[in-house]
C-alpha cells in the first residue's frame, strides 16, 4: 500500500510565491482531495490526548526557486517538487489520482503543470536510521498561554519528539515496546528556521536526526512526520539515502 507521494510541478511561466506559501500548498492539497475526505482531515482527524490530529505531513517545495528578501517572495523559474506522506493509504492514493487527472494547478498566483508523480510504500530501514528533515521540525509546549519553542540541544526537544511520536502511533492503534531515542546529528544555528503560517510565527529546525526505535515507530515517523504541525507542512522527514 502506498503511503508516500512526490509530485514534480512545472510553472507555465516564471512567477513568484510568498515566503509563506506553505498555507497555499496546504490549501491546494485539501482542494485536490475528495470533499468528504478533505473535510474529515481538516475538521476531525484522529483523536489523541492532546486533541485532534490530522494524519498527513508534507514537505517544503524544492527546485528552481530563488529568494528575494526585499519582496519576501521566491522567484520560481523552473520545476519544483513537494513530498507528502500519510499513514492512511486513502489520503495518498486520492491525492495521486487527483494530480494525474488534473494537470493544470494553481498555487497562489502561479500556474503550474503537473509533470511527474511517484507513489510508493514506506519501508522502515533497520535501526538506527538517520532522518533528514525536508521541512522544519517544530517542538513546543504551551506555557502561560504562549508557545515556548525548544532547541535540539535542550532535553525537552527530544523528550517531546518521542512523546509526540508515541502519541501518533497510539492514535493509529500501534503501541510497540522497545527503546525510542532521537539524537540530533551535527545541528548548528544555521539549521534554525523562522517561518509563518497564517498569523503564527513558527520556529523549527532542519538537519539530520538519528532515530533508534522499533520498526513500527520508524514507519510512523516516516509517514506522519516528527514533531508538531505536520498537516501545516512541518516535520516531514525521509531516511537518508532514499
Amino acid at each position: 500500500m502506498v503511503h508516500y507521494l512526490r509530485a514534480k510541478l512545472v510553472p507555465v511561466q516564471p512567477g513568484t510565491l510568498p515566503f509563506a506559501y506553505r498555507e497555499q500548498l496546504q490549501g491546494l492539497i485539501y482542494r485536490l482531495l475528495p470533499e468528504d475526505l478533505s473535510r474529515w482531515l481538516h475538521e476531525e482527524g484522529l483523536s489523541t490526548p492532546q486533541g485532534r490530529w490530522k494524519p498527513f505531513v508534507f514537505s517544503r517545495l524544492a527546485g528552481k526557486m530563488q529568494p528575494d528578501t526585499s519582496t519576501k517572495t521566491f522567484k520560481v523559474t523552473g520545476p519544483v517538487s513537494f513530498r507528502l506522506a500519510s499513514p492512511l493509504t486513502e489520503v495518498v492514493q486520492e491525492l495521486g489520482m487527483a494530480l494525474m487527472l488534473k494537470r493544470h494547478l494553481r498555487l497562489g498566483n502561479l500556474e503550474l503543470l503537473h509533470d511527474e508523480l511517484l507513489l510508493t510504500e514506506v519501508i522502515p530501514p533497520p535501526a538506527p536510521v538517520t532522518l533528514i528533515a525536508r521541512s522544519p521540525i517544530t517542538v513546543y509546549r504551551k506555557e502561560n498561554g504562549r508557545r515556548r519553542y525548544f532547541r535540539p540541544e535542550e532535553p525537552a526537544f527530544l523528550e517531546l519528539l518521542v512523546r509526540n511520536l508515541r502519541m501518533k502511533a497510539e492514535a493509529l492503534g500501534k503501541n510497540p515496546e522497545g527503546e525510542v531515542r532521537i539524537e540530533p546529528v551535527g545541528i548548528t544555528p544555521r539549521h534554525k528556521k523562522i517561518e509563518r503560517f497564517h498569523r503564527l510565527v513558527v520556529e523549527g529546525w532542519m538537519g539530520r536526526y538519528r532515530l533508534t526505535a522499533p520498526p513500527e515507530l520508524t514507519w510512523v515517523a516516516l509517514t506522519s512526520g516528527l514533531g508538531a504541525l505536520g498537516s501545516q507542512g512541518f516535520g516531514f522527514v525521509e531516511a537518508e539515502g532514499d
